[in-house]
């Protein structure tokens, strides 16, 4: 074989080469296009899912400051009980 046949083929494998490259690039282009769109959807399909998270979390809030009110109305001594009408705390020492 001649040294144009050599350059020949080298030339056919280069362009091969260039046109692997190019389709690659193309596919990636549209493969990231495809996972920004998916991520977008994600996005707002979980937008009510976190916004019924926070409104869960906030009627728990509210429910403990509650029960912490009607602890601390059980809890606290009641006037006239025991030590003629004074309230002490029975954790006070001295």
């Amino acid at each position: 074989m001649t040294e144009q046949v050599f350059l020949g083929i080298i030339a056919v494998a280069v362009v091969v080469m260039a046109a692997i490259q190019v389709a690659a690039v193309v596919v990636a282009a549209r493969l990231a296009r495809r996972v920004d769109r998916f991520a977008d959807r994600l996005e707002q399909d979980l937008r009510p899912v976190v916004a019924s998270l926070q409104a869960l979390t906030e009627d728990a809030a509210r429910a403990t400051a509650v029960f912490k009110a009607i602890l601390a109305i059980f809890r606290s001594p009641r006037k006239g009980a025991a030590s003629g009408g004074v309230d002490e705390d029975p954790l006070f020492i001295g």
